[in-house]
């Protein structure tokens, strides 16, 4: 069969549907083949084809579908023979009134009737139709969303809706609230399909009026139509309504009506009630006014004007007490300006105070995180018969280990399980293994090298540094054989050698900010004593970064890139090893 049927990205619509029913006059079977998005889910468009057009699919073989008709199709001419035998029946039943028969369509929508679905689907059938006639190329799920291109473009008189938000209600969203409705929504199925981008405003009367029965709105974008942004159509639904954008994506925008949305009936009473009020307010204006007019017609003329509240006021207290520095000598100035000082030292020890404070105690969360980790690690000891090597074997391996071009990069994680597993599968091939270690420390260098000796088993022949870092070079020994285990089961996994790593990280970077800061705070107490016996003045220099970011909620505020080069690092690794 060489004739076929090609299905756009914009999947089975009513085109295609009519092309296969003509197809269907002149042969019992058709070929399609899916283009697009569709034939990414080759068992959703095989359903929906069948579900459309009433046939079987007989053959499917990647984008490509056999479709029959069945042995009980009918042709146009045999439903239309029927139509009009029944009319003439009726017509003679009924004399002289006529009863013509209601146009179905092509095929028959499986589960559109409100007798075998539920209530609740019920409702929704109905609220969508209320809304405006449907979208009748959807391919998706039941129910069928409202075309949203055939609404008005435009509104005369349209208004967005008027919003009030209730009392000590929170006019954003919380995270929570907000993941909690992005999964109702995506369970959801769509009310409208949308396809161009601008003039919406019937689209955003119909929305306003399904956020009375629901508080989200879901709108599919048309596949197949050129020049479609989400993004454009979001901003200007979210311009007429004033909802809140949930979540948009090139398939599905989802908007929520906000906590400041108000119905119909709540929104005319109170537009009523405020209306009441201002009225109200006028017209208690208007009577203190007149009472205010009678009262001083009836009384003498005020001899005089007041000066309160007038620039003639301003002018005398300028006068009076606008001079009044001179009062204060110069004695008393600066042991003002003295004790301002030395109040905002004192306030900006307390502030240092705190932060050290702050810093202990995720001083204290880390060492029990990494307590927590080191518990899977049993550190292997060296074996007291290691295996000898002669000066001229190991001259010779290290020139043959150095000039070797595969090796193994060491990185943050140090010595885990993998790392033994990779040396023990070069080994397999090969008598000796190159270990790269970037590392600024020689000790800590020498430290994993003989952790990879131990480990491994073979024996350490050299330990060079080149230009991508350290080299370690292993020996695998004579006697070598194979283990059973590649990986053993007393080192951390992968994993967990990457939280070691964190938590050592964020401890070192705690441990050097808390020096940092008592050292400080030594500092400003010293010149703080020296502020009050000598009258020293503040020196800015050694506060000026005292808002550090010590006080940043979660676990990442210490997750900086930080290499230490001092032994204190390399005493802290060895006892944690």
């Amino acid at each position: 069969m060489k004739e076929r049927i090609k299905v756009g990205p914009g999947g089975v619509t009513e085109a295609i549907v009519q092309a296969i029913h003509d197809k269907w006059k002149e042969e019992e079977v058709v070929k399609l083949r899916f283009e697009g998005s569709p034939s990414l889910n080759m068992m959703r468009s095989h359903q929906v084809l069948e579900g459309k057009t009433g046939g079987i699919v007989i053959w499917r073989s990647g984008r490509s579908v056999v479709l029959y008709r069945g042995m009980g199709y009918e042709f146009s001419c045999v439903k239309s023979y029927a139509t009009s035998k029944s009319v003439t029946s009726n017509q003679n039943q009924i004399g002289n009134e006529v009863v013509f028969p209601e146009k179905k369509p092509l095929f028959d929508r499986p589960n559109l009737s409100c007798e075998s679905i539920s209530a609740t689907d019920a409702n929704i059938e109905s609220l969508l139709d209320e809304l405006g006639p449907r979208y009748t190329d959807w391919s998706g799920r039941d129910p069928i969303p409202v075309d949203a291109d055939l609404l008005p473009g435009r509104i005369p008189g349209y208004e967005p809706p008027y919003r009030m938000l209730p009392h000590k209600a929170r006019r954003s969203l919380r995270d929570a609230e907000m993941t909690a409705l992005r999964q109702l929504a995506r369970s959801m199925p769509p009310h409208f399909a949308l396809g161009r981008n601008r003039e919406h405003q019937g689209l955003a009367a119909a929305i306003v009026k399904l956020w009375e029965k629901s508080a989200i709105a879901k709108i599919a974008i048309k596949r197949a139509l050129p020049n479609t942004s989400n993004e454009r159509m979001a901003e200007e639904i979210k311009k007429l309504t004033g909802a809140t954008l949930l979540s948009r994506n090139k398939e599905y925008i989802v908007l929520y009506r906000g906590n400041d949305f108000l119905s119909p009936s709540v929104r005319a009473a109170l537009v009523d009630k405020q209306h009441q009020v201002v009225t109200r307010q006028d017209d208690e204006e208007l009577s203190r006014q007149k009472a205010l007019d009678s009262l001083f017609s009836d009384s003498r003329s005020v001899k005089g004007h007041s000066v309160a509240g007038t620039l003639t006021e301003t002018t005398e207290a300028a006068s009076k007490w606008g001079n009044s520095h001179h009062l204060i000598s110069e004695e008393e100035r600066e042991e003002m300006r003295r004790d301002l000082a030395v109040s905002k030292h004192v306030s900006l020890v307390r502030c240092l105070e705190r932060k050290l404070y702050l810093a202990k105690m995720k001083f204290a969360k880390a060492d029990r995180a990494l307590a927590k980790v080191q518990k899977a690690l049993v550190p292997a000891q060296l074996p007291s018969d290691l295996e000898t090597v002669t000066d001229e074997e190991r001259a010779k391996f290290r020139l043959i280990g150095l000039k070797m071009k595969a090796f193994i990069s060491l990185g943050r994680r140090e010595v885990f399980d993998g790392t033994v597993h990779n040396i023990h599968l070069n080994w397999k091939h090969k008598e000796l293994v190159k270990v790269i270690v970037e590392r600024k420390s020689f000790a800590k260098v020498k430290h994993i090298a003989i952790s990879l000796e131990a480990e491994s088993g073979g024996v350490l022949i050299s330990l060079d540094k080149t230009t991508k870092g350290y080299a370690i070079i292993l020996y695998r020994g004579k006697n070598y054989r194979r283990p059973h285990i590649l990986r053993p089961n007393s080192l951390l996994t992968r994993k967990q050698a990457l939280e070691r790593s964190i938590e050592l990280q964020r401890r070192e970077a705690l441990k050097h900010y808390m020096l940092e800061l008592q050292e400080k705070i030594q500092t400003m107490k010293a010149q703080l004593e020296q502020m009050r016996t000598g009258g020293k003045q503040v020196n800015d220099t050694l506060f000026s970064d005292s808002e550090d970011d010590i006080d940043e909620e979660g676990e990442e505020a210490y997750l900086k890139t930080y290499s230490s080069e001092d032994e204190d690092y390399d005493n802290l690794i060895e006892g944690t090893l």
